[in-house]
């Protein structure tokens, strides 16, 4: 995971796919926060909420962050687990970025998703309530 996500991309970052399918970034996206912000080494993962979702504003989707500097504040860098242990409950959402897959939780989808690959899974805590920089 940390090569993908150690240094992530700029805004609008990888491009995932769903299904076998492209998708847009107001689908999903998963790239580096605000450079004014000095917040270029999180990763931010936006996504349409329900997953499918093209969202057409902040209200219709939810944000994760690997963080796992520091750097935004807050409890993310606590509450995020890289070496996590995927749950039994969890499920494949269809998205994928290369090896890497986007899975959900029923029991804990609200607070985490799981960026799962052959080696691992990582948990990254969302952002409720969304947040942003100055």
């Amino acid at each position: 995971m940390g090569v993908a996500f150690d240094n992530p991309p700029p805004y609008s970052g990888y491009e995932w796919t769903r299904n076998g399918h492209a998708v847009s970034t107001a689908e999903l996206a998963a790239s580096a926060g605000p450079n004014h912000c000095d917040w270029q080494s999180p990763t931010i993962l936006t996504i349409g909420w329900p997953p499918g979702t093209v969202s057409q504003n902040a209200g219709h989707s939810r944000s994760y962050v690997r963080d796992p500097k520091g750097v935004v504040g807050g409890t993310y860098q606590q509450r995020l687990l890289k070496d996590a242990q995927l749950p039994a409950g969890a499920r494949p959402t269809g998205y994928k970025l290369g090896s890497i897959e986007l899975y959900l939780n029923p029991a804990d989808q609200d607070e985490a998703v799981y960026l799962v690959t052959p080696p691992g899974a990582e948990r990254w805590p969302r952002a409720d309530p969304m947040f942003g920089c100055m």
